[in-house]
């Protein structure tokens, strides 16, 4: 996904949750239009979904009806790094299966425990983090 569509996201994430808002009569159309300017004000600084996470928190100093969006946020980047790390861990299990079941076998039973993370991966097999850093 290329930048633009990112922020294209981000600016869809925002209306759907103002336009939540709006439906439930939780906010009026004057503060989702302060919050949606201000958004936009900003929408081009933003590069990767922690960035996005962070504006929405600066944001919710400002507007307190952004909170609730600050959890939604960071459980899609909590998944997010769990499905892409997932992604990894299947690739090379897939390569290296064939030349070290042992290997392939103790990375994929540590990458399915509950608090898993690509880092910790990385420092208990640095096959691991050679063959994520080489791939092209």
């Amino acid at each position: 996904m290329d930048q633009s569509s990112k922020k294209e996201e981000y600016a869809k994430q925002i209306c759907l949750f103002l336009a939540e808002l709006l439906r439930t009569r939780k906010i009026s159309l004057k503060r989702a239009a302060e919050i949606a300017e201000r958004v936009i004000q900003n929408i081009n600084l933003i590069d990767s979904e922690a960035q996005f996470l962070g504006l929405i928190k600066e944001l919710t100093s400002d507007f307190q009806e952004l909170f609730n969006l600050n959890g939604r946020i960071s459980f899609r980047i909590d998944v997010n790094k769990r499905l892409l790390m997932e992604n990894q861990v299947r690739e090379f299990v897939v390569s290296f299966l064939a030349r070290d079941v042992k290997l392939a076998l103790a990375v994929l039973e540590e990458a399915v425990k509950e608090n898993a993370g690509v880092d910790n991966l990385y420092l208990k097999f640095p096959q691991f983090e050679e063959f994520i850093q080489t791939k092209p």
